[in-house]
């Protein structure tokens, strides 16, 4: 790779100068550990003592003292060098049952194979205890159990391994058991990783998929070989990240290596009872997008009981990564079915994921109510109020504001942001500050330090090997699902209602923003909730009224859709317009960051309408009153770091928290056991890591399901047409026989003769696995029980347009072709005014009706969007065209949806 030149992937100066401080063609030094070598000093404080153990204890890792399974520590280092078959026909068909019955229960397998007994009687199938140690022996993944608190408290590992009793709180580890033997009162499962990867790599298909990270790191190369550097295609995934492609030049990440992301989080089980459990999953992102979300490709890796939180969260994942420390170290042998060969992997740790209070428990910071609470480690520094302790990353300087230690001048967020990078603060600030913290004498000073810091300790993750790891704390990645979908909402919206805290010096009559009180909010509430039979079903849940339901559980899926797709036309006019309109920069920045593809310029106006947003709310909200500095929570500073980091990591939602909430979710409906639900789940996570790897060394133990149901037609390229279907041809209206007449002329150049018949399809499925619908059918259903899907987007020659469908066929061309075709009826041009005012959120237009019906090609249509009557518009125009108008929202991360398994289920329709 000596002609590719040192890249800096700079798309444009509105972004933070980000050039790489690392040199094309330097090697790192497989010797040289700066985040795991012990400090030059003896720390004092119990809790860095605690967490240099740790650290110290994986730098030494090895397979040996990990593992004690002899059979599964042989597998590990000698991997089995032919594809897995089962040919014994019981043993297969055991199997087969034992996969097919899913979470049901022991009972029902062995009725099962009773009722297969009676009717083949010489059939020997094994039994439930034997076929699940089959799948066991078959699989290669068996669970690590270590004890722990019966409180949750802690770990007995690492330097607790010894321990007899709960540092925290006093419970004792042992009770006594039959014979005065010591029975561990709890135990908590860690699932090993290298099983799991190896068996990624059993089949030819498998070791294929593998691949793909290896065709993106070619083809960015090749890119930045051509462009000197300068970014021009699309940001799509971790691999297009700055941070990336200079581990791979600097030989840290090899062929063979596989790139992991490990994210972790607390699940609540039971809503109305203490039930807090943490789980945390390995993703490999050597999958490509498509697959690499879908349930049998994401690894669990542990589970933490509860059902209280953990006090050392480290000592949870002491086990896990270990394990991984070690194969980094020693590396890990895998048998390539394609090429039949051995290889050795050093799994690299790309980044690490969690909500704000994990990621806390797990990076060494100090959290969102520090002084310096970034979870970036950027410089920026906190105010409190006169006489609190708790701090706000303000940056304008209240009037009359003298509070020592926060009396800074106003922080300008494009000096601020264009001054950081990651590989500034993992080089030299936050090793200093690092070391600064470690040194403290005693207590009182550790305080002063880890304020003026925000590092409280180091991180466990620094006891991996350096050249294996993404960076600390860039490895530490940011989290787009939580911070748009609850954080955002969370403080906007109760300072709309007037809910938000007010101090005494200060007063709600004089917020001018406030106005979702009253019949405005029961009317706004309403306007949500009338927009639901507009909303596709693949949209999946609509929003319910938030003036009724924000209180009850209102989902993070919930708020995304209300506050970044209807919110841009429901609060219009509602919002005073200064206030609509900086609400809107906000909506922009992130509709585009919620994206699977950016492009450069895209991200350069995300980044654009973001930093307005945050300099504009400090303006309009704070007024740099001292009494509000409490309005200007993390989540208006945190945005502005997102699109920096995917110039350096890839688009945020290719590792946020989606994948991680949907294993929760799924693994929690498998509970059955509800009297001990922790061992249930993690009895559950077992099996889904041993079916999943069996599925991967078998690939047909799980029969295809058929791609379309009965009936249906493949068009070729991913679209489908699909029942219901006339079964005889009829005749269409006049502006129907009009576009059918105008198009044949347009392409065939010659005229339809005599009267026009055709055949009517339903429905269409898209490439992106949506199903679009039509008018013909949904218009025989009503309205409170539809989520109609026949809404449009539709591209032709480069022009992007939407429309109504009104149903499909298959049109006769000249030739014999039979052409796809939908019959629509087109939205007119919107509303550019209010698209400009409002930075592109708010699309309106009129419904064309009869006079806007054309014949477009059915694989011209790109995906199904909401268009639902715009209650706004008329609020403020009396010209007529406030009439047959419409607002549209499009679903955000359609992509992503369908890649962790949200797709919409295509059913048979007559």
């Amino acid at each position: 790779m000596d002609d590719v030149p040192t890249h800096s992937h700079n798309v444009d100066s509105s972004l933070p100068n980000r050039e790489s401080i690392r040199q094309h063609g330097v090697q790192s030094n497989d010797n040289e550990r700066p985040d795991t070598d012990p400090p030059n000093f003896v720390p004092v404080i119990d809790d860095i003592i605690t967490a240099r153990q740790f650290i110290e204890a994986l730098a030494n890792a090895s397979l040996d003292g990990g593992i004690e399974d002899a059979d599964l520590l042989n597998r590990i280092r000698n991997p089995p060098e032919y594809q897995l078959t089962v040919d014994d026909p019981d043993l297969r068909l055991s199997l087969d049952i034992f996969l097919a019955i899913g979470n049901a229960s022991e009972e029902t397998y062995t009725s099962v194979c009773r009722a297969l007994q009676r009717r083949y009687p010489e059939s020997e199938l094994l039994s439930y205890y034997k076929v699940k140690q089959y799948v066991a022996e078959l699989s290669g993944v068996t669970a690590i159990e270590h004890d722990m608190c019966t409180n949750s408290c802690m770990a007995y590992t690492g330097p607790f391994s010894r321990d007899e009793y709960c540092k925290y709180c006093g419970e004792l580890r042992y009770e006594e058991g039959p014979g005065r033997t010591r029975v561990p009162r709890k135990r908590f499962s860690t699932l090993p990783l290298a099983p799991q990867l190896q068996a990624l790599w059993r089949t030819p298909a498998g070791a294929d998929s593998m691949g793909y990270r290896e065709r993106c790191t070619q083809e960015n190369l090749a890119e930045i070989a051509r462009t000197n550097g300068v970014r021009e295609s699309p940001y799509r995934d971790f691999f297009d990240g700055r941070d990336y492609l200079d581990a791979v030049m600097e030989d840290r990440i090899v062929s063979g290596d596989m790139c992991l992301v490990l994210s972790i989080d607390g699940a609540q089980l039971y809503r109305n009872k203490v039930s807090e459990c943490w789980i945390y999953i390995w993703v490999v992102l050597d999958h490509a997008p498509g697959v690499r979300y879908k349930k049998r490709h994401i690894l669990p890796g542990g589970f933490i009981p509860g059902p209280n939180k953990p006090k050392n969260v480290d000592s949870f994942l002491f086990p896990g990564l270990y394990h991984l420390a070690a194969i980094q170290l020693e590396g890990l042998k895998i048998w390539n079915a394609r090429l039949d060969c051995v290889f050795t992997s050093h799994p690299f740790l790309a980044l690490v994921t969690a909500d704000g209070p994990g990621m806390a428990c797990i990076s060494g910071f100090v959290g969102h109510q520090g002084k310096c609470h970034c979870r970036l480690h950027c410089p920026i520094i906190g105010r409190h109020k006169p006489g609190g302790a708790q701090y706000y990353p303000v940056r304008l300087k209240p009037d009359n504001y003298t509070v020592h230690g926060c009396e800074h001048a106003d922080v300008d967020l494009g000096a601020l942001l264009q001054n950081f990078t990651t590989a500034e603060s993992e080089e030299q600030r936050y090793r200093q500050n690092l070391a600064h913290v470690e040194s403290s004498p005693n207590p009182t000073e550790y305080k002063r330090r880890r304020l003026e810091t925000g590092i409280c300790k180091p991180t466990i993750f620094s006891g991996l090997p350096s050249k294996h790891i993404l960076g600390i704390p860039g490895c530490f990645a940011l989290d787009i699902m939580h911070l748009p979908a609850l954080n955002i909402p969370d403080l906007m919206i109760p300072l709309w209602r007037g809910t938000f805290d007010c101090d005494k010096s200060d007063n709600r009559a004089n917020w001018p923003w406030v106005v979702l009180i009253g019949q405005t909010w029961k009317d706004h509430g309403k306007t949500v909730s009338d927009a639901t039979p507009y909303i596709p079903g693949s949209f999946d849940r609509p929003p319910r009224n938030p003036a009724e339901k924000i209180n009850s559980g209102y989902k993070a899926w919930e708020f995304l859709l209300y506050f970044f797709g209807l919110g841009p036309c429901l609060f219009f006019g509602v919002l005073p317009e200064v206030y609509w309109k900086h609400y809107c920069l906000l909506v922009r920045g992130f509709q585009i960051l919620m994206q699977e593809e950016i492009s450069p310029a895209e991200l350069i106006e995300a980044h654009t309408k973001i930093t307005e947003f945050s300099d504009g709310f400090e303006e309009l909200y704070c007024e740099r009153r001292a009494d509000r500095i409490h309005f200007v929570r993390p989540s208006i500073h945190t945005p502005s770091h997102i699109a920096p980091e995917t110039e350096r990591v890839g688009p945020g939602i290719i590792y946020g928290q989606w994948g991680m909430e949907r294993t929760i979710g799924n693994l929690g409906e498998e509970i059955k056991q509800h009297s001990n639900a922790f061992a249930n789940l993690a009895q559950r996570g077992l099996r889904r890591c041993q079916v999943n790897a069996i599925k991967a060394m078998i690939p047909d133990i799980e029969p295809i399901p058929p791609a379309l149901p009965r009936g249906a037609r493949d068009l070729g390229d991913g679209y489908a047409l699909l029942r219901a279907v006339d079964t005889i041809q009829r005749a269409v209206r006049p502006c129907e026989s009009t576009a059918i007449r105008q198009y044949y002329l347009e392409t065939e150049g010659s005229a339809v003769e005599g009267d026009v018949f055709v055949t009517r399809w339903s429905r269409l499925k898209l490439p992106n696995g949506q199903v679009a619908r039509s008018r013909w059918k949904e218009s025989q259903k009503p309205l409170s029980k539809l989520r109609s899907a026949r809404n449009i987007k539709f591209t032709i020659n480069g022009n992007t347009q939407f429309a109504e469908v009104l149903f499909y066929m298959l049109l006769s061309m000249q030739g014999g072709e039979l052409r796809p075709m939908a019959m629509v009826s087109l939205y007119g041009p919107h509303h550019k005014g209010l698209w400009e005012a409002s930075s592109k959120t708010y699309w309106t237009a009129q419904h064309l009706g009869d006079g806007g019906v054309r014949l477009i090609d059915a694989k011209s249509i790109d995906a199904v969007v909401m268009l639902a009557p715009d209650p706004r518009y008329g609020t403020r125009y009396h010209d007529g065209s406030e009439v047959n108008r419409y607002y549209r929202m499009e679903k955000p991360g359609l992509k992503l949806s369908q890649q962790i398994g949200l797709g919409e289920t295509i059913l048979e329709e007559d």
